[in-house]
């Protein structure tokens, strides 16, 4: 990075860092009670009746279809919805805030006077929330493969990775989705409003989707089943679902940046 560069960067981190830490903490936290809770329900018998009466597609849409064993737990408890959805949020709310929030409350104009494009300016502050994001996964990851070890839990560290990988890179795409709206013009609500709604609607899309036959095709385009319809944490990587995750994260992000450098930007 050239020196105006990496001074926004370490300016956006600076930021964003309490609200990092806090993120960083709940959701490292929310993993350390998910795994904590594995014995005493293994050894309760608790689960194999957990999904006792719904439905084989209303079970494999809420993650519980094989919530008996070690990785269906995770799955069900964490991976399947939970971690997605809240990872997502952060990815959202962090982007809107750092580009659409402090563009509206005036707080770019400084950085703008600096000599260096205002396209610079915006995608370095959505470098600064990617790596936020990646910060907070690898916590994660920590989290729950370190606690799986020391509670004898069958998950490999790599199905571990490869999940956490994926959720993770589905929050980047919301991230990139938010940070194209604000790009456009529109402002932080309407970039966190969409950014979020499609978030919502990607899961219904993945996880609703399938229980209709003429509705089911509508799960290959949802971003959720990119990344978590191969069922990761057991298969490993899907380097398809990977590369589409990816490619569109560009393109979007590619757009915003692009428009952001074609309007005028707003004063407080």
């Amino acid at each position: 990075m050239s020196s105006p560069s990496s001074e926004i960067f370490r300016r956006g981190v600076q930021i964003q860092k309490r609200t990092l830490i806090a993120w960083s903490a709940a959701l490292v936290l929310l993993a350390l009670s998910v795994v904590s809770a594995w014995p005493s329900m293994e050894s309760s018998g608790a689960l194999e009746d957990f999904s006792t009466g719904l439905s084989p597609e209303l079970a494999s849409a809420l993650g519980v279809d094989q919530i008996a064993s070690a990785s269906g737990y995770l799955k069900g408890n964490l991976y399947a919805v939970l971690l997605p959805l809240l990872l997502g949020l952060m990815a959202v709310t962090a982007t809107t805030a750092l580009t659409g929030g402090d563009e509206e409350a005036g707080r770019l104009e400084l950085l703008l006077a600096l000599p260096v494009a205002r396209r610079q300016v915006f995608l370095v502050r959505f470098l600064c929330v990617a790596f936020g994001l990646a910060l907070t996964s690898v916590l994660v990851w920590l989290s729950v493969y370190g606690s799986a070890v020391s509670l004898d839990m069958d998950v490999s560290a790599g199905g571990v990775a490869a999940v956490t990988l994926t959720v993770a890179l589905l929050a980047v795409l919301h991230a990139g989705i938010a940070y194209a709206i604000v790009g456009f013009g529109f402002g932080r609500g309407p970039a966190l409003g969409v950014a979020a709604g499609v978030l919502v609607v990607g899961y219904l899309l993945h996880g609703i989707a399938p229980m209709s036959d003429a509705l089911e095709p509508l799960a290959n385009v949802s971003p959720w089943e990119w990344a978590l319809g191969s069922d990761p944490l057991l298969n490993g990587v899907p380097w398809g679902g990977v590369a589409l995750l990816v490619a569109v994260s560009v393109v979007v992000v590619a757009a915003g940046t692009y428009a952001v450098d074609r309007r005028d930007i707003k004063n407080a």
